[in-house]
């Protein structure tokens, strides 16, 4: 018999009781539309222009839909699996979302797209304390990634947890900001959103993602590098400002932050390099530090000209924290293992190939539900 577990979940690095890790089943390939664009803009322009996707025919302009071999789908099921069992080695609880099922399509009527898997799950959900908060998700292909968890959700509500969400988006065009981004007539060709219709008076809306976050204790961290995540921002502060204090990032990332900063322990910084740091609050800045070590290879498969990486190639840095003194690693980062173990951690590696390809890492691919941490100051 399953027992109700508390929704309890402050912080990064406290020992760790439940976690969701999510899957790719059903999964057959990105569709590469204007919302994905503009999300992995920075990591998938080398790609777009390699098949001279930026050349302007007329007024038309062709959003492909990138197919994904069935071994490395079947590769990356083999490293979650691998994953899981570390997890559970660990003393960890795992749930995992339901596969896809129905129409390998999704279409509003502003916009038809191809659903994604839930896998990178902390990007569509944030856990404050005992609340799960469903994020508004930046592309499409997403929007109804999270109704895979809807079932675990449930069961949490009925355990005690609080259960809300974000305004959904309509993700009609023009609802993104893209003022961020540089680009060139042909980008401002590709970058137009060819096959989306505009709801009139909209305007920016509110769009975030749990992944931008950055937890520990009362005090929450938020990357903030447009108008979308403003408002996003200030949905936060209007609904949990009374229990925690909201720190406003500017820019320190296009989007997620896992990747840049992760707090290893109260008083531990793992960053991507000694400049992060002062992007965050002051308070913050005393903490000790480790940056990622350089690689002296690439670490990173190569898939014959079809080389669609969305994620940057500090990925690895996306790590799993049990416990204040436990972290699981990617085995094909040794350099991470060895300057974790030198700091004194008990580093639990495991393989984990695909991870730039499909754009996350241990870290995006959990939900953490239940830690032992607390509302408190680790200031």
């Amino acid at each position: 018999m399953i027992t109700r577990t508390a929704v309890n979940s402050y912080d990064e690095w406290t020992q760790l009781f439940e976690v969701i890790v999510g899957n790719i089943d059903g999964f057959t390939g990105f569709h590469l539309d204007n919302s994905f664009d503009l999300f992995y803009w920075d990591n998938i322009r080398p790609f777009l222009a390699s098949r001279n996707f930026f050349r302007n025919n007329g007024s038309e302009c062709s959003w492909p839909r990138i197919e994904i071999e069935v071994n490395i789908i079947n590769e990356l099921k083999e490293d979650i699996e691998n994953f899981v069992e570390a997890l559970k080695a660990s003393d960890v609880r795992v749930r995992r979302p339901s596969i896809i099922v129905g129409s390998d399509r999704v279409q509003t009527p502003y916009w038809e797209s191809f659903q994604s898997p839930p896998l990178n799950i902390r990007d569509q959900t944030l856990i404050l304390g005992s609340a799960i908060i469903e994020t508004s998700p930046h592309v499409r292909a997403r929007l109804f990634e999270n109704d895979y968890l809807k079932p675990l959700f449930l069961e949490y509500m009925q355990g005690g947890a609080r259960w809300i969400s974000m305004p959904r988006p309509t993700l009609s065009a023009g609802a993104l900001d893209t003022s961020s981004i540089t680009r060139n007539s042909e980008e401002q060709f590709a970058l137009r959103d060819h096959h989306a219709v505009s709801l009139p008076n909209l305007g920016m809306e509110l769009v975030f993602d749990g992944a931008q976050c950055i937890r520990l204790g009362e005090d929450i961290m938020v990357n903030v590098s447009n108008k979308n995540h403003e408002l996003g921002f200030q949905w936060l502060q209007s609904n949990f400002g009374d229990n925690f204090n909201f720190h406003r990032l500017d820019r320190l990332a296009d989007n997620h932050v896992d990747s840049m900063i992760l707090p290893l322990r109260a008083g531990l910084w793992l960053v991507r390099g000694r400049k992060v740091l002062d992007s965050i609050p002051e308070k913050f800045r005393k903490w000790d530090f480790i940056i990622a070590p350089e690689t002296k290879r690439d670490m990173f498969p190569s898939y014959e000209g079809k080389n669609l990486s969305i994620a940057s190639k500090f990925i690895d840095m996306n790590i799993l924290s049990i416990n204040e003194n436990t972290v699981i690693v990617n085995s094909l980062y040794p350099e991470m293992i060895k300057e974790l173990e030198s700091h004194g951690f008990n580093v639990v590696p495991v393989r984990h190939r695909h991870r730039r390809l499909f754009g996350g890492g241990f870290h995006c691919f959990t939900l953490d539900v239940c830690r032992s941490g607390k509302l408190q100051s680790y200031a």
